[in-house]
């Protein structure tokens, strides 16, 4: 439940993105494809920022912040680098409908992740973190 949560709230902000853009260009006059245009780039833009630039920042998007999990590298629980992270945005538009529908039906409790990242809960990382002296 708590990818879930980190994805609904991430959708969320990057919904709240698109709808900030699209009173914006209501109010600007401005023609259609270009109103599309500004809320496809307000929605995604904060969803790049969210997912890769904050991640390889911070170890965590903001809702993963909010149910306290962070992404690491699967082979040694360190910070992806901004490739992989790409990659996984990138990804995740892609998967998004089929991580929801295992988690809603409980057919897998922690998917694969393609590019080699992994989320986990923040307890279970201040635990590792002395073993590796990181």
């Amino acid at each position: 439940m708590r990818r879930f949560g980190a994805i609904l709230l991430d959708g969320l902000l990057a919904l709240i993105a698109g709808y900030v853009a699209l009173n914006s260009a209501d109010h600007a006059g401005l023609p259609a494809l270009q109103t599309f245009y500004a809320v496809a780039g307000a929605a995604f833009g904060l969803s790049f920022l969210n997912h890769v630039l904050l991640t390889r920042i911070a170890g965590a998007s903001l809702g993963k912040f909010a149910v306290r999990t962070r992404v690491v590298r699967e082979a040694d629980a360190s910070r992806p680098r901004l490739p992989r992270l790409f990659r996984r945005w990138l990804g995740g538009y892609l998967f998004l409908v089929v991580w929801i529908i295992a988690a809603c039906f409980d057919m897998e409790d922690d998917p694969e992740d393609f590019c080699g990242v992994r989320l986990v809960r923040y307890q279970d990382l201040q635990a590792l973190i002395p073993a590796y002296g990181r």
